[in-house]
Formats: C-alpha cells, structure tokens, sequence
C-alpha cells in the first residue's frame, strides 16, 4: 500500500491523502530458504574459487 497525495479537483473535491496499491521493486523482496525462513542474501567464494549465493541468516548455500 501507498499514499498517494491528491490535489482537490471536480473528480475528487476533497483531495487528500488516499491508500493505494503499488508493486514492489524486486530489490526490495527478500529469498526464502528451504526452511521457509526469508533471508538476506549474500555471495563468496566456495572451494572451487566460484561465487555462489547463501543465505545471511543459516548460512545455508542456496
């Protein structure tokens, strides 16, 4: 939900400040690991020298 400000005109006379919805940028939605946990995610290098993603929260490579 946003607010959203709303000038008064001929379709709104009162104006104000009025609920909406919106979507969400993807960079603000978080990763859920496979214990359902949403998470942060984080990257490093494995033993193979290869950048993988993990889970910040169980550490768990995902």
């Amino acid at each position: 939900m946003v607010s959203k400000h709303t000038k008064p005109s001929a379709a709104n006379p009162q104006g104000g400040i009025v609920k909406r919805e919106a979507s969400v940028h993807i960079s603000n939605l978080m990763v859920v690991d496979s214990k359902g946990q949403a998470s942060r995610i984080g990257r490093k290098l494995n033993k193979d020298g290869k950048l993988v993603r993990y889970s910040k929260k169980s550490g768990e490579v995902l």
